[in-house]
């Protein structure tokens, strides 16, 4: 089978890591690989925030988890957005640009595989983005440096798994047709 494919098919969500940093020349590769993935009219919606600091990660996490306990929702004691990543990039749309959401995700998808081929776990998420929506949302956008007129839509955590890889889900049957 195509090398190709076999990143394609074996990359899996990881949900726990390692403390161990990724290498710099690693984590500008999988930018590189972010920057060059299909956008609409080659218009390259979004801007990428490396978060190297697993302080900055729990803050934002502490707020998602206010946020949630404020709405009634519950949280378990161990609620981390990042799952214990040692490092996360998030990836900002243009907010005036109508296909900025689906350009940052197939961004974010780039970066997963490319993490993948260089043995680099990762979870692309989407749960951290209330505290950037928030009440708070002007804090901690100016935090993070995310420029203006754009907003954090997902999250990619990169490390080094810790343990076993979870058994994969069998694929669902029926979710293709044929129209001639």
């Amino acid at each position: 089978m195509n090398e190709s494919i076999k990143l394609i098919l074996n990359r899996q969500s990881v949900r726990s890591y390692e403390a161990k940093p990724v290498a710099p020349e690693d984590v500008e590769i999988i930018l590189e690989c972010g920057k060059y993935a299909a956008t609409a009219m080659g218009l390259q919606p979004w801007h990428f925030t490396v978060v190297r600091s697993r302080e900055k990660l729990d803050k934002i996490t502490a707020e998602n988890k206010r946020i949630i306990l404020k709405d009634g929702g519950q949280v378990d004691e161990r609620y981390d957005n990042f799952r214990g990543a040692p490092m996360a990039i998030l990836i900002s749309g243009e907010t005036d640009t109508p296909s900025a959401q689906a350009d940052c995700a197939i961004a974010t998808e780039n970066m997963a595989l490319a993490a993948n081929a260089l043995g680099i776990a990762s979870l692309f998420i989407g749960s951290f983005a209330p505290a950037f929506s928030g009440e708070n949302k002007d804090e901690f956008l100016k935090e993070f440096g995310i420029p203006q007129g754009f907003q954090p839509y997902y999250a990619l955590s990169l490390g080094y798994r810790k343990g076993e890889l979870e058994e994969r889900k069998p694929r669902r049957e029926n979710l293709v047709n044929y129209v001639d």
